[in-house]
């Protein structure tokens, strides 16, 4: 029998409805969310609107000497060695600028400190070509070609043609004539596997006002001078910017000054990525449910990269064009958001460069840490104080309605008598109803019994004295003389007799079946909700039997459903009383042109041919059977399956020793 969940299971089901505590609350922090963003986004605002104003006013911003053409020229924060090699190079190998050559892949950096310029220089050339003649000849090997311009205004050339890997000299250049070294510029150069690199030290003051590089081989060099790589000026981060960015700098935040092409002059402070939400003392399973829950997306932007010698991206191309840029976006290997506002920094109608100022919003995911973890508390607090609340409830309901089970089955025989009552309950809940429910009910049973039983009587009684008249008369008959006629009439009389009282006993339980069909209550009911109750009912009767109801649903009938339990209790009697001992019987429910077919099935003996059980008097029953049975439980199925507007059959197991015997009901379309 399919198990049903209990009191207990539903109400413990229906405390999962605190869900919705910790989900309004999820969605207020949500909310508290956006609106913590806006502000911050606003101060945000203020504060880099601020900031650009006093760098306007405060001086520090260079001349406006910028180009989208330059080289970039970065502070000196760690002594080099003019080796040849990259090592003292390798925090800024990414920011290396390319040079524009026939062989691709060159690429160079500038450091700067006091007087003094550094430069690096790194080109793809798997097979360099060295110069191995006497006189030095413009473009006969791999060469480099500067260009110099100083604060004024005169332009000199250099050309580096080195012989082998080591110590290099830098020539002076007349158009294309070599002239003699000049012991200013001074470095190495050197092979490496993919090329070779030239590290190279000169004063600051000769490229004060530009520079310009041009890498030779044999099949670059021009004919003259005119083919000299074009000036750049250079771009050097400025002190004095830099001190008034660190004086100024909110907490958890970066700022960046650009130029009005957007290379940076100054940057201060640094993005760390936010902790895990949640301290050391907050457990591992509320920590992984605050990662799942507050787990922040930004707007699918790309980070703005950390370093970086020149800003063009949004937002600060935005505020280079004069409007206001702002851009979300999350730390790269992290769940921090960052937000990051540029503001432009006009002068008299033009712009001179723009401060991009970044800042995450840990203040926010803290706020948000806190509030999840109180809510937390407080929801799993809630949630075990009201289960156990529910719990001790259901237990107390099914425990009343436990009583009131134990006390209909101790006032009901397992015959159908009614041996006992149930005490009447004083007024109360809708449990309190059902027991004074039950109490009536077995009332009102109980004197309709005392009547059947009465009533039984006086008809016996009634019938039994004709009965005795005739079974007198016969025997009177044996004053006849012939010994053969006696006997004759004698077992005829008495045949008579027995037949009498049987059809006595068939016409009253016919004359039974006929009213309630007259009387029945037609209504609308889930056949298999009865067929369930039905065979409960018999499981508690015959425990030694397993009886087997195959699952199904939405089977909904219209008829008289105390009639088609009593046609069902005809087919499990039979069954019981045919059924091999430790042999299951199922019953079944399945849908065929409209009818919806009943059918009980158990192993045992078969049925003969060519005879119609459904027939009334007709019985296939042993005659050791200690109470005589007239043939009628299946004729009476017949009749409610007709009622019904069904019918019935009977057939043999095709794979076993058994019966299948079944009524149908006309399903409503």
């Amino acid at each position: 029998m399919k198990r049903r969940a209990g009191i207990r299971f539903k109400l413990l089901l229906m405390s999962l409805s605190l869900l919705a505590i910790p989900w309004a609350g999820y969605r207020f922090i949500e909310e508290m969310e956006f609106f913590l963003r806006d502000a911050q986004a606003r101060n945000l605002e203020t504060s880099t609107r601020a900031l650009a104003a006093l760098v306007r006013d405060s001086g520090t911003l260079p001349a406006n000497r910028a180009s989208e053409q330059a080289w970039y020229v970065h502070p000196l924060k760690q002594p080099v060695v003019q080796d040849g090699y990259a090592e003292d190079w390798e925090a800024l190998l990414p920011l290396a600028q390319p040079v524009k050559r026939p062989v691709p892949e060159v690429s160079v950096l500038f450091q700067s400190s006091g007087p003094y310029l550094y430069m690096l220089l790194q080109a793809t050339d798997y097979q360099p070509d060295y110069f191995d003649q006497p006189l030095i000849q413009y473009g006969a090997s791999d060469q480099v070609h500067l260009s110099m311009l100083d604060a004024n205004g005169v332009i000199r050339h250099w050309l580096i043609a080195p012989r082998a890997p080591g110590n290099i000299s830098a020539h002076r250049l007349t158009g294309i004539q070599v002239g003699p070294p000049d012991r200013r510029l001074e470095g190495q150069w050197q092979e490496s596997s993919r090329g070779y690199g030239l590290e190279l030290r000169f004063p600051s003051q000769l490229a004060a006002g530009g520079m310009g590089l041009k890498i030779l081989n044999k099949t670059s060099a021009s004919g003259d001078t005119s083919s000299a790589a074009q000036l750049f000026p250079l771009i050097r981060p400025s002190a004095s910017l830099q001190t008034l960015l660190d004086a100024n700098l909110p907490p958890h935040s970066r700022i960046r000054v650009t130029d009005s092409q957007g290379w940076v002059l100054a940057t201060s402070g640094e993005l760390q990525p936010g902790v895990e939400p949640g301290d050391g003392t907050t457990p591992w399973i509320i920590r992984k449910l605050l990662n799942l829950a507050l787990r922040h997306h930004s707007d699918d932007h790309q980070p703005i990269p950390a370093q970086s010698i020149r800003l063009v991206l949004e937002p600060v191309s935005s505020a280079l064009s004069g409007k206001k840029g702002t851009r979300r976006y999350q730390l790269p290997a992290s769940e921090t958001l960052v937000m990051a506002t540029a503001l432009p920094i006009a002068e008299d109608g033009k712009i001179r460069g723009a401060v991009l100022m970044e800042q995450t919003t840990d203040s926010i995911l803290s706020l948000q840490n806190q509030a999840m973890q109180r809510l937390l508390g407080i929801t799993l607090a809630l949630f075990a104080l009201v289960s156990l609340a529910l719990l001790g409830f259901a237990t107390l309901l099914t425990r009343r309605i436990r009583r009131l089970h134990q006390q209909m089955e101790n006032a009901v025989a397992d015959d159908g008598r009614i041996v006992g009552h149930i005490p009447t309950p004083p007024p109360g809940d809708e449990i309190a109803d059902l027991g004074r429910g039950f109490a009536n009910m077995l009332g009102r049973l109980q004197e309709y019994n005392r009547y059947l039983q009465a009533m039984a009587s006086r008809l016996s009684h009634e019938f039994r004295t004709p009965l005795a008249i005739i079974r007198s008369s016969l025997e009177n008959s044996a004053e006849v003389e012939n010994a053969a006629q006696k006997q004759a009439y004698l077992t005829r009389a008495l045949k008579g007799v027995d037949r009498l009282e049987l059809i006595l006993r068939q016409l009253q339980e016919a004359t039974r079946l006929e009213k309630a069909l007259q009387q029945a209550e037609i209504r609308e009911f889930e056949l298999y909700d009865l067929l369930q109750m039905t065979l409960a009912n018999y499981h508690g009767i015959h425990p030694q039997i397993r009886f087997k109801l195959d699952p199904c649903s939405g089977m909904t009938v219209t008829g008289a459903p105390e009639l088609i339990v009593q046609a069902l209790e005809k087919l499990l009697d039979n069954a019981i009383d045919f059924h091999q001992p430790d042999t299951d019987i199922e019953l079944s429910i399945h849908e065929n042109k409209g009818l919806l077919w009943i059918c009980v099935s158990n192993r045992g003996s078969t049925l003969p041919e060519n005879m119609d059980i459904f027939q009334s008097m007709v019985s296939v029953r042993s005659d050791q059977q200690r109470q005589p049975h007239l043939g009628l439980g299946l004729y009476l199925v017949r009749l409610i399956a007709e009622f019904h507007g069904g019918g019935t059959r009977a057939e043999n197991l095709p794979t076993e020793n058994g019966v299948r015997i079944c009524f149908s009901l006309l399903r409503p379309r």
